[in-house]
């Protein structure tokens, strides 16, 4: 523990210190149920800040935001803010160390099954991050440790839904020239998809819209990667069952929908975002 603990320490950003310190005092009395964004960087790094608080397994618990509840003698913490740049600089370190222990395969599996809508998916990725860092032997094809192998089950689930969403997802063309396309899957798989559609649709404008998860992924014309953006409950609630070929025909959802790409870029300054699950084709 204090070795990885050690290895993620360098730098630490200031939101990440502050979780680290009220991890650490709050684990003194309580154990904590830290709550956490349900998206690979969210996830990823909250594990990283139970490392820095040297927070043993059975100290430390990850529930989801929007559905954890405290157990007697626990304390609900949380959560950091996925989108901040600290989070997705912990989380890429993080999963980077376990990728070098563990291989390219397991890391990427932990971060396809944070794209899983189930419930259990923080703790499910917590507790094989913690195995593979801890026992790397354990992550070996074939195994039957159970920690490897709900994490196994839930990837291979949103490999699935990504599947079903390739071959099914169509964009149409709205009156100024750009495709838009709205899917409900049942995993948060927009990030994942829209690269793919960035590699096929390299020289188009478009936005891929999901308003179950509230995440649209813009993609300007020749740009190299799509830019995330959240969606307010708003926008989502009109989006919700119109399906592609209705929202192409309203224009002013599409409209709204790049206004709200365009301020998110005045706000943040971001371009495209690099992201922590290998999008390549396979």
């Amino acid at each position: 523990m204090n070795k990885h603990g050690a290895q993620l320490s360098s730098s630490t950003p200031s939101e990440v210190e502050r979780m680290v310190s009220a991890l650490a005092e709050t684990a003194r009395r309580y154990g904590v149920l830290l709550a956490c964004e349900p998206v690979a960087e969210g996830i990823i790094a909250s594990v990283g800040v139970g490392y820095l608080a040297h927070l043993g397994e059975g100290r430390l618990e990850l529930c989801r935001a929007d559905c954890g509840r405290a157990r007697p003698g626990q304390v609900v913490l949380g959560p950091l803010d996925a989108t901040s740049e600290d989070a997705a600089s912990l989380a890429k370190r993080v999963l980077e160390g376990f990728r070098r222990k563990t291989g390219r395969e397991c890391a990427r599996r932990a971060a396809l099954a944070c794209a899983s809508d189930e419930a259990c998916a923080p703790e499910a990725v917590h507790r094989y991050l913690r195995l593979g860092f801890s026992q790397p032997w354990e992550m070996r094809p074939g195994t039957t440790d159970k920690r490897a192998l709900v994490v196994d089950e839930l990837s291979c689930v949103v490999l699935r839904e990504l599947e079903s969403a390739r071959q099914l997802t169509r964009f149409s063309r709205v009156r100024d020239g750009s495709l838009v396309a709205v899917i409900e899957p049942a995993a948060n798989i927009v990030p994942l998809l829209g690269a793919r559609c960035a590699q096929r649709l390299g020289s188009e404008r478009f936005c891929l819209a999901d308003p179950q998860h509230r995440v649209a992924a813009f993609h300007e014309a020749r740009a190299a990667r799509c830019v995330l953006v959240g969606l307010d409950e708003r926008l989502c609630g009109r989006l919700i069952g119109l399906g592609t070929e209705r929202l192409a025909e309203d224009g002013r959802l599409p409209r709204a929908l790049w206004e709200r790409f365009r301020e998110h870029v005045a706000l943040s300054g971001r371009g495209p975002q690099a992201h922590l699950v290998d999008k390549r084709p396979r």
